[in-house]
């Protein structure tokens, strides 16, 4: 019995592919092959906030294949939303030599578009769902409050006498966004009644080794 239900994904895969790897090759490009073009040695919260989006960008790459795996793509706004989504995880890499809250804020859109990625499946797959539930998510609200707090210190900066140092305050909110990320890959990451721990010792893994599922293929092959 065939399918009726279009399957979008099948030509958006190989499609999205591609389009991960200008990302990434543009990121190297304008960091590392441009500090060794220039003798230039970032500071150490210019490689961090580079490193934080290489694992994201990373993360997402591999997130992306696993969701469309378990649920595919039926229409075309999830698709549309992940093409959006490939420069602001670039911009979030290159942008590691200006003002951090330019960073933080591409990271909001980034969060934010990641839950109407959501939202958008429920809706294809019919599933119950409430959007406000979906952005009150823990690693949304970090990600959100992180933004909102460095806007807040530039206006009382600009405005008042008041404010906290602005380094500090560029550390947190970016270890803050790096815990986000990672509390969203292991609420993703299946396996019921495991550890945090162990999911994402499981989610490291797979990264680099794969699932380790056999899938029929006899060992000599």
């Amino acid at each position: 019995m065939t399918n009726d239900v279009k399957q979008f994904d099948a030509s958006t895969g190989q499609f999205i592919d591609p389009m991960f790897a200008v990302v990434i090759a543009t990121a190297v490009n304008e960091t590392f092959v441009a500090w060794v073009k220039l003798g230039k040695i970032p500071s150490l919260f210019e490689l961090s906030v580079v490193s934080v989006g290489y694992v994201n960008l990373l993360l997402s790459w591999f997130g992306y294949h696993k969701s469309i795996i378990s649920r595919p793509i039926q229409g075309g706004l999830r698709f549309f939303i992940t093409v959006i989504l490939l420069p602001l995880y670039m911009v979030s890499i290159i942008l590691y030599n200006q003002d951090f809250k330019y960073v933080a804020g591409v990271y909001f859109v980034i969060f934010f578009m990641w839950t109407i990625w959501e939202i958008c499946k429920h809706v294809e797959y019919k599933m119950n769902y409430s959007p406000l539930k979906l952005h009150m998510r823990s690693f949304n609200l970090l990600v959100y409050i992180a933004f909102l707090a460095l806007v807040v210190n530039n206006v009382a900066m600009i405005y008042f006498s008041t404010y906290f140092d602005i380094e500090t305050l560029n550390a947190v909110a970016l270890f803050v966004i790096f815990i986000s990320i990672i509390i969203l890959r292991v609420s993703k990451s299946p396996g019921d009644g495991e550890g945090k721990l162990d999911k994402i010792r499981k989610e490291v893994k797979s990264l680099f080794f794969g699932s380790g599922e056999v899938r029929g293929e006899s060992e000599g092959s």
